[in-house]
């Protein structure tokens, strides 16, 4: 796996994912940077800190769930157990600059992702004071396809200099799955002992995920030999090919005083074992045919993550295994549809809706729907929160006198714009508005977000790293909800400093 293993070390032994002799890999590239690594007796390591922590926070210490004393099982999550852990920090240059300990390992699994989390006996503060070392950052933003990144083994004192190459929805390992695994680029061979190596982001220098498998011999989802799954459950080897599982995942969970907690709304990190699986039914469904579809189906209990599948789909819809139907509705009729969700566990729990495809006789009558739509008339047809309606010249409309300024504060605020039509059966729709952002942020981190919402689904999250100082047209297409009333809703959420505006002008939903 587990690249805290060795598939072939001469006479050396590998017993329970430990390495108990060290030879060193022929393939990896002369370390550049091991800043803030640390060397574990069978794995890799790093030294790592979350955007929002303190001097004053007890340190931390990340590696691979796998590179635990005894691997977790499937299902399994560890949180806040006492352990006692130490590894050697080391230096740029890969010198020893002394030894951490841990007492406690904070959060483990490999379920859904690979990775365990220890707390340090040294605060950050310490942790600089004696060896004069800066942790790591872990991001919290998804990484980036196609981007640079090096991966530095404490382990080995080496480092791999690759890019990524695609995520992997299902990424499965003997009887381990993970979900959203990073796809290293071809010839990023990493080799066993680095595992739990931290995936360093090129750019920002931040901790964008962690190594922790390949595959060694070309074999099908078996120990040491990844495979990738398809939505339709295809699975498919590349010899070689080496993965990594993302870590800002992370910085979903993160509760009062910045500990993990897993109740936490939008918490990415799998949950302990719970109830049985429940799946939202989402009543009946209609399409017009040739119309797209665009239907997130919900689920609860059960143990993350959840894996979704369906019978019955209208000809030319088919669902992810994160649960969301799309696709292009092309044979008209009634169908009886039945989404199903499997935990980690293997626990199932099912819904069934009717789904129907109408022939779209009928006429559609081009219209505007929107009220309001370029905000001219000011606080009206809107609702909104104190003040987004605006007429101010400081940041001017696109148009006429007014918009919509959601943020801009520079401070914790969060601003909305929301309002309520009807799209008519048989008709096609279109969303567009114009956006303009303005910034005082830098760098590529998202701090503060515009999201588009209908009928509750995310369309799109734009934030500061999107900044452009002109108006510029998005357009969204809302066919799938002919036939329906949809809420249409702009939400600004925006951090403690430094301030972004959402300007928005000139909105329609227009059918066709």
């Amino acid at each position: 796996m587990l690249k805290g293993l060795t598939a072939a070390l001469g006479t050396a032994a590998v017993v329970a994912g430990l390495l108990t002799s060290a030879v060193s890999p022929a393939q990896a590239v002369q370390a550049g940077d091991l800043t803030s690594t640390i060397a574990l007796s069978n794995c890799s390591a790093s030294l790592v800190r979350y955007p929002s922590s303190v001097d004053t926070d007890r340190a931390l210490m990340l590696t691979n769930g796998h590179c635990l004393p005894t691997m977790p099982s499937a299902g399994q999550v560890i949180q806040n157990t006492t352990a006692s852990r130490s590894g050697t920090l080391l230096s740029a240059s890969g010198s020893s600059l002394g030894t951490v300990n841990a007492d406690k390992v904070l959060y483990a699994t490999m379920t859904g992702t690979d990775v365990a989390l220890y707390q340090l006996t040294d605060t950050f503060a310490s942790i600089t004071s004696k060896f004069g070392a800066t942790a790591l950052t872990i991001s919290d933003t998804h990484p980036v396809d196609g981007s640079s990144m090096f991966i530095p083994s404490g382990y080995w004192k080496q480092t791999w200099n690759c890019s990524i190459n695609g995520f992997v929805d299902t990424l499965r390992e003997d009887q381990w799955t993970w979900r959203d695994s990073i796809r290293y680029s071809a010839g990023c061979n990493t080799t066993h002992g680095t595992s739990g190596s931290p995936i360093v982001d090129a750019t920002s220098k931040r901790v964008v995920g962690i190594n922790n498998t390949g595959n060694d011999d070309g074999a099908m989802c078996t120990l040491n030999n990844p495979c990738e799954v398809a939505a339709d459950g295809t699975t498919t080897v590349t010899k070689g090919q080496s993965y990594g599982e993302e870590t800002y995942w992370f910085t979903t969970c993160l509760g009062t005083n910045r500990a993990i907690d897993l109740n936490v709304s939008g918490c990415l990190l799998t949950k302990p074992a719970g109830t049985n699986v429940s799946v939202t039914n989402p009543g009946s469904q209609s399409t017009v045919l040739n119309g797209s579809a665009n239907l997130q189906i919900s689920a609860s209990g059960g143990t993350a993550p959840l894996t979704f599948t369906a019978t019955g789909l209208p000809t030319g819809l088919s669902i992810s295994s994160t649960g969301k139907i799309t696709g292009t509705a092309t044979a008209t009729g009634s169908y009886n549809v039945t989404v199903t969700a499997k935990d980690a566990a293997n626990k199932t729990g099912s819904a069934s809706f009717t789904w129907t495809v109408t022939g779209g006789g009928g006429t559609c009558t081009p219209a505007q729907l929107l009220g309001n739509a370029g905000f001219e008339s000011g606080a009206t047809t809107w609702t909104t929160t104190s003040g987004v309606i605006d007429n101010g010249t400081s940041k001017p409309a696109r148009t006429g006198s007014y918009k919509a300024w959601l943020n801009g504060y520079g401070s914790a605020h969060t601003d909305s714009a929301t309002q309520t039509v009807s799209i008519p059966a048989n008709c096609k729709a279109t969303l567009g508005f114009y956006l303009r952002i303005d910034t005082a942020e830098t760098g590529t981190t998202a701090y503060d977000k515009l999201t588009v919402t209908v009928n509750g689904t995310a369309l799109k999250t734009y934030s500061n790293v999107d900044a452009i100082g002109s108006y510029t047209l998005r357009t969204f297409d809302l066919s799938a909800y002919a036939g329906q009333s949809v809420t249409l809703k702009f939400n600004g959420v925006e951090d403690s400093s430094l301030a972004t505006s959402f300007l928005i002008d000139d909105t329609s939903i227009t059918t066709s």
